[in-house]
């Protein structure tokens, strides 16, 4: 089974040393996340990865040009806070001049600007000034409330864009109970394909930034779990093969 993932942490990770042969052999976006780190330290992370975002560019040394150079598949402007560039989900307030201007410098790039963790109005300026736009990670508030998920004026204006959509494996965004199930994971994925077909999703797990996933789905070795799930839900096999692969395979071609 081929396997594409939108965001994955394993760069940022405790204890990382290089990446797994599974990673070239699959389509794995492995995203520099900030943390307070130098941007320097930054810059190094991204050297390793194959197929590599930037999750967040609030460092206090920031060089755009810097990030360019790198040709990440996306990049986020926040976290969930502030930085100079804008504000993430704990806020609601739109970006700053810095970030409309790094949308520009982005967009003359071709390079595609992440809303996963921007406040709801940062994400109405995304919309309105970046040419390429995607989410990598998210879940659905249509299912279950979290500051992190979306709202269906957001999906309808990502999937009007054309935008790829992750759906993310993170449990805290599924559920408040202590254990998250893979029926949580596909009533996540369903949510969506009933809505706006599948050709917009694609599958972002945030494996190595979450500590909570559906029971099972501990590493790619797992997903046939998901597969089966989602067949005995009325997927076709091919239809789940563009979720976990094609879709996204496609949009990283065509990002070339």
């Amino acid at each position: 089974m081929l396997i594409a993932d939108f965001h994955n942490d394993i760069l940022t990770s405790k204890n990382f040393s290089k990446l797994p042969e599974s990673y070239s052999q699959n389509k794995i976006v492995t995203a520099v996340y900030n943390d307070g780190r130098p941007f320097a330290d930054a810059l190094r992370l991204a050297e390793v990865g194959e197929l590599i975002a930037f999750e967040d560019l609030g460092y206090k040394d920031v060089d755009v040009d810097a990030v360019i150079s790198k040709r990440p598949k996306y990049v986020g402007i926040t976290w969930n806070g502030e930085n100079k560039f804008g504000y993430g989900c704990n806020f609601t307030e739109g970006l700053k001049g810095e970030g409309i201007s790094l949308i520009r410098a982005l967009n003359k790039a071709g390079i595609a600007v992440d809303t996963a963790h921007i406040s709801k109005g940062g994400f109405k300026d995304v919309i309105d000034n970046a040419e390429k736009v995607v989410n990598s990670h998210t879940c659905f508030n249509g299912v279950y409330r979290h500051k992190r998920n979306l709202d269906d004026w957001q999906l309808d204006l990502l999937v009007r864009r054309g935008a790829m959509v992750g759906v993310t494996f993170c449990g805290y965004f599924m559920t408040d109970r202590k254990t998250c199930e893979i029926s949580d994971l596909t009533a996540e994925i369903d949510y969506f394909a009933q809505r706006y077909g599948i050709n917009n999703l694609c599958l972002g797990t945030d494996y190595y930034g979450s500590d909570f996933f559906p029971s099972g789905l501990n590493d790619y070795n797992d997903f046939y779990l998901l597969e089966e799930s989602l067949i005995r839900l009325g997927y076709k096999r091919e239809d789940v093969e563009k979720i976990f692969y094609g879709n996204l395979n496609e949009f990283l071609e065509n990002d070339r």
